[in-house]
């Protein structure tokens, strides 16, 4: 097994339990259900499975990351209007040095005529970097930063027998009550995921795409909050804060905390779902492949981890997983619990497991960082 030092990636899998829930919505049903609001679904075959959006439940982990850390908040501001004075563009603080939040999940800003020159006389409605060419001007480029925490949706294990209605009125002190139906599930919902751990604190301004933005860089440089790393001249340059090591481990272990005390989704007074994880898979790789997929089943009596299928996952990137495999499950929850307790008799290649609770295993994969 490699040394933890090498970790540039963690790769994860989760379990929320959603009994009788809405956490997503899709508006109004078809045709004669125009009166029933829907749950987001997608078809598998002949079956309707229900969901929730990666941006949905990762807005969930921003909102649950600020409130658990303290942190400031990039908050979404409009920063284009149209003729008519409508918001055509929007836009976080575009710091992610200031805010950690903004160097986690990414971001875009736009711009009008991107990609082409713009004349030298001619004002930015952005102040965008330089890049003169034969034919004079500056590239109009736009400011993007992926995220390095990619997600899936979160996708229900149980395709059929999900569907419930609540059927509820609206009592008026004169006339008549108003009916009205909401389709909720009665589910397990799986997510997947993958944090690109060596990206946070690193920020690249190469070719005609640049993730930090040019009119924020010579006070960061000024006040040394970063350094360059990479001048490649013409081409840009790849930048990264000077105490990256430790704010890459504060920013990945505060990400993983608050994703096991996750809290959000839609219709909560009513329905009032827990949204933490009741199973949390946790490993440090030195990929970035989001391994640990597919590993939940229903039988239609409840959550089963598909132990030999993970066996096989760790088997097969055992020379990448740099880590112990941390499974947290909450007790009486999956019900093959007792084979899954069995996995810390397991030692492949000289990977362990360490069966834990879903909190937990998120705290000893923090502490595992370097």
């Amino acid at each position: 097994m490699s040394a933890i030092k090498n970790i540039t990636h963690v790769a994860g899998t989760f379990l929320v339990e959603a009994p009788a829930s809405f956490l997503n919505g899709a508006g109004l049903g078809e045709g004669e259900n125009r009166n029933v609001t829907i749950p987001k679904t997608f078809k598998d075959g002949p079956n309707r499975v229900p969901y929730v959006s990666s941006q949905a439940w990762k807005r969930w982990l921003r909102n649950t990351l600020i409130e658990e850390t303290g942190w400031p908040a990039s908050e979404l501001t409009a920063i284009g209007q149209s003729a008519k004075q409508t918001t055509v563009k929007i836009a976080g603080k575009l710091d992610p040095v200031g805010f950690p939040e903004d160097d986690i999940f990414g971001y875009m800003r736009a711009e009008s005529g991107q990609g082409k020159r713009r004349p030298e006389n001619e004002e930015s409605e952005n102040p965008e970097p330089e890049e003169t060419g034969e034919k004079g001007g500056k590239k109009v480029k736009p400011v993007i930063r992926a995220s390095p925490f990619c997600a899936s949706i979160l996708c229900s294990i149980r395709k059929t027998g999900w569907q419930g209605k609540d059927e509820g009125f609206v009592h008026l002190k004169e006339g008549t009550p108003l009916p009205y139906t909401t389709e909720f599930y009665n589910t397990h919902l799986q997510g997947v995921f993958c944090l690109n751990y060596n990206r946070l604190g690193v920020f690249w301004n190469i070719g005609d795409r640049i993730e930090l933005d040019e009119a924020k860089i010579a006070d960061f440089l000024q006040n040394q909050k970063i350094k360059v790393t990479q001048d490649q001249g013409k081409s840009g340059k790849i930048y990264e804060m000077t105490d990256a090591q430790t704010k890459r481990k504060e920013r990945a272990s505060a990400l993983l905390k608050a994703l096991a005390h996750l809290r959000g989704g839609a219709k909560q007074a009513a329905f009032g779902t827990d949204v933490s994880p009741k199973v949390m898979i946790l490993a440090g790789t030195t990929c970035g492949n989001p391994i640990f997929n597919s590993l939940f089943i229903d039988d239609g009596n409840g959550p089963i981890l598909k132990v030999d299928a993970l066996k096989e996952v760790v088997h097969d990137y055992s020379d990448r997983i740099v880590t112990p495999i941390f499974v947290g499950i909450r007790k009486g929850y999956l019900k093959n619990e007792t084979e899954v307790l069995q996995l810390e008799k397991v030692n492949d290649e000289g990977l362990s497991f360490i069966i834990t609770t879903p909190i937990d295993s998120a705290e000893q994969m923090a502490k595992a960082l370097t």
